[in-house]
């Protein structure tokens, strides 16, 4: 851990538990803008491009600075930046509650998106600080959760935007990320850089971790996974009501579900880190659920149930996946290049987020639904074999 003084000893269950809530909190910030964008489409006359602009910030930023920030991290310290990252958070909240033009909107949007990455880069590291032997397994499987669970929270909070509004939403997540960044203060361990890690340039540890190779096939592996993640879970609710003709609050009560499914994988791979399954069989059966499931999810005559539950089936599988790479990095990884590598795990994680839903978009498009397994088979079978090529190492003794 780098920014540790000393190992811990044993687990502290509060603390672990408070990081992973501070993820939760910055998912919510990525899964508002989901919830709430028809209302804020609505008031603000917005087009479709401004739009999408405003739901792919999040993308974008994490595809082009997510290495960088987890470089920047490591040299401030763990606590420092997850503070920062939430105050930066609270503060781009707060001028999106009080956006009157959509360039102020989006702009807010950015400095969220900056405050994020400074929390979720950091967190999985910051748990080796407070989880020690096989808790610390187990929390980088829930670690796994905080994606879903904010989306799904938001999803949860939609039927109520309609009356409370959604600025109402912006000012209380505001006020969430500021009260976590002020008990982070007080309550998470206070952090360090090594004076032999503040030598060297951000450059010369940026190409380190490019040059590793469990670095760049866990970071892969994982891109191939927010890929098809992205696909299935964002374009369900077109599926239920634009095919199927389902009404839009059934449709997101649908999708919550299957959200909240990919969740429940998550913990599921934590308890099977925590008792030593093979990593790699968890990074392999989620992928290839994916494979197995697309041909039937996206062609024509199925119910509606049927396909809610076969995609809740297939990304509760899925998530098995997120926890095992977060516990494989610590284990393949070079301590000193955990933060930054978490970092590369989120930009490529962030690179599928954005070319899955529009590669998506083209395939449908031009080719209709029944055309999709085209396009996720082969991810399915390239990120599978990133898994074959990691398997050797995985295996191995941990570090």
């Amino acid at each position: 851990m780098q920014d540790s003084k000393d190992s811990p000893k044993t687990t502290s269950v509060p603390l672990a538990l408070f990081l992973l809530l501070g993820g939760v909190i910055s998912s919510a910030q990525l899964g508002k803008a989901f919830v709430a964008m028809p209302l804020v489409q609505e008031e603000m006359h917005l087009g479709i491009t401004t739009v999408s602009f405003l739901i792919a910030t999040f993308a974008t930023l994490g595809a082009t600075l997510g290495m960088w920030t987890g470089l920047v991290a490591r040299r401030v310290g763990a606590r420092r930046s997850l503070v920062i990252g939430m105050a930066i958070m609270s503060a781009g909240s707060l001028l999106g509650a009080m956006a009157e033009q959509p360039s102020v909107l989006i702009a807010s949007r950015i400095i969220e998106g900056v405050g994020f990455l400074g929390v979720v880069v950091v967190v999985p590291d910051m748990i080796g600080m407070v989880a020690t032997g096989r808790d610390r397994n187990f929390f980088f499987g829930l670690w796994g959760t905080f994606m879903p669970t904010g989306t799904a929270l938001m999803l949860l909070l939609g039927s109520s935007l309609p009356y409370l509004g959604w600025r109402s939403l912006w000012l209380s997540q505001a006020i969430v990320a500021l009260v976590y960044a002020g008990l982070a203060v007080l309550l998470l361990p206070g952090t360090r850089a090594k004076p032999d890690l503040a030598a060297p340039s951000l450059i010369s540890v940026a190409r380190r971790v490019l040059a590793d190779r469990a670095s760049l096939l866990l970071s892969a592996i994982f891109g191939f996974y927010a890929f098809q993640y992205f696909v299935l879970a964002g374009f369900l609710p077109v599926i239920l009501v634009g095919t199927l003709g389902l009404p839009l609050a059934t449709a997101t009560l649908f999708t919550a579900g299957v959200v909240a499914a990919n969740a429940i994988g998550n913990v599921c791979a934590g308890l099977l880190s925590r008792a030593g399954f093979p990593l790699w069989i968890s990074m392999g059966a989620s992928l290839t659920g994916y494979g197995l499931s697309a041909p039937l999810i996206y062609s024509a005559g199925i119910p509606a149930s049927a396909i809610a539950l076969l995609a809740a089936l297939t990304l509760g599988l899925a998530g098995l996946l997120p926890g095992s790479i977060f516990a494989a990095v610590p284990r393949l990884v070079r301590p000193e290049l955990v933060t930054p590598t978490i970092g590369l795990i989120q930009q490529t994680s962030n690179v599928g987020q954005f070319v899955g839903p529009v590669a998506a978009g083209i395939v449908v498009n031009h080719f209709g639904w029944a055309a999709m397994p085209l396009l996720l088979i082969p991810a399915v079978l390239l990120g599978l074999l990133f898994v074959l090529a990691l398997r050797p190492q995985l295996m191995a003794k941990p570090r």
